[in-house]
């Protein structure tokens, strides 16, 4: 034993060698079943899921393509973008969202109409605006239930139509009633004017003269009155019998009646005045416009047009009334009011505007 191991000293190392690498080969070769199966397990599990890997793609022409396509981002409607909020407004030192909340920042027009029509809700003077340029502000659109930004919506061109009471050109017929007569089996009333009037009967020279009128002729110098009926009627003033019959007159462009008292001695009478408006000169200033002076007579036609004048509405002088002049267009009637009186500007601490928001 002692001469077998300095002899083969060198085998018995190898020998050992040899049994060390088996051993570890054997280890690696466990080892690496144990992955393989591990990874069959999470290759079968991701497949399962329905997830992939997308192969990527070297095709440079489907590249290309794709840049020239890119996506469209869609604006938002409260007006934020991907790196900015829609805006909040300033105002008696607190953040409003004209989005929210039902106070108007511009009353009497809600923030909603304004958002609608996408207008610029941040300016504080945007209800004087025209942004189409047709003649009216934003808000007499609003009045008017038009859209400001549609160039072929109007509201109706009357409204900006004004007048004052001076505008008005009035006729005053002081007419007085004499009694009637008897010619050629026929009655006449006869009737003086108090001013001169054309009288037909001597080339329409203007005097005071009396004229023969009969029933259903209009007076002689007064074309618009016309005799429609006589009332007989006594009256016992102080013990003295007047008599006080009545000369009817119709107003023919307007239907109005006036009755003439017969003249007398009595201190109750009076002469009859009977007033005429006849034209009226119309102030029509557009927004952005010089003001424009109409002079319309009683039924005759009034054409309005918009600021560029492709668009035009007629209208015609019907009548006027204690609450306006009345306009015909169609089958509807509408009303000019007289001007109101201007009022007082608000003094700079008493405006209240808001302001946008840093």
């Amino acid at each position: 034993m002692k001469n077998f191991l300095p002899r083969y000293y060198h085998l018995v190392l190898l020998s050992l060698a040899v049994l060390l690498a088996l051993a570890s080969a054997a280890i690696l070769i466990t080892q690496f079943a144990s992955f393989q199966n591990s990874f069959s397990t999470a290759a079968g599990t991701s497949k399962g899921s329905g997830d992939s890997i997308p192969t990527p793609s070297t095709n440079a022409a489907v590249a290309v393509e794709k840049l020239k396509r890119p996506p469209v981002w869609t604006i938002r409607e409260d007006g934020a973008s991907p790196l900015v909020s829609r805006p909040y407004l300033l105002r008696e030192g607190k953040l409003i969202d004209p989005m929210e909340g039902t106070e108007p920042l511009y009353p009497p027009v809600p923030n909603q109409w304004l958002i609608g029509h996408q207008l610029d809700y941040t300016d504080v003077n945007i209800l004087e605006r025209d942004p189409m340029h047709k003649g009216f502000t934003v808000r007499e659109e609003f009045e008017a239930g038009t859209d400001p930004n549609n160039p072929k919506q109007f509201p109706p061109l009357y409204t900006k139509l004004s007048y004052a009471d001076a505008d008005i050109r009035k006729s005053n017929y002081t007419l007085e009633f004499l009694g009637e007569e008897e010619n050629e089996g026929r009655k006449e009333y006869m009737i003086r004017p108090f001013q001169p009037l054309p009288n037909p009967a001597k080339g329409n020279r203007p005097d005071n003269s009396a004229r023969a009128v009969v029933k259903g002729t209009t007076v002689p110098g007064a074309h618009f009155l016309k005799v429609v009926d006589f009332i007989p009627k006594k009256k016992t003033i102080n013990d003295t019998e007047y008599d006080v019959s009545e000369l009817i007159l119709e107003n023919t462009l307007t239907g109005e009646r006036h009755a003439l008292v017969q003249k007398s001695t009595s201190r109750e009478y009076r002469k009859k005045n009977i007033e005429l408006v006849e034209s009226v000169t119309f102030h029509y200033q557009l927004a952005g416009a010089p003001q424009e002076d109409i002079t319309v007579e009683r039924g005759k036609e009034l054409i309005l047009g918009s600021l560029d004048k492709n668009y035009t509405e007629t209208y015609k002088l019907v009548d006027f009334s204690a609450n306006g002049i009345l306009l015909n267009k169609g089958d509807k009637t509408f009303t000019v009011k007289p001007s109101p009186s201007i009022p007082a500007m608000p003094t700079p601490s008493q405006a209240k505007t808001p302001s946008l928001a840093p």
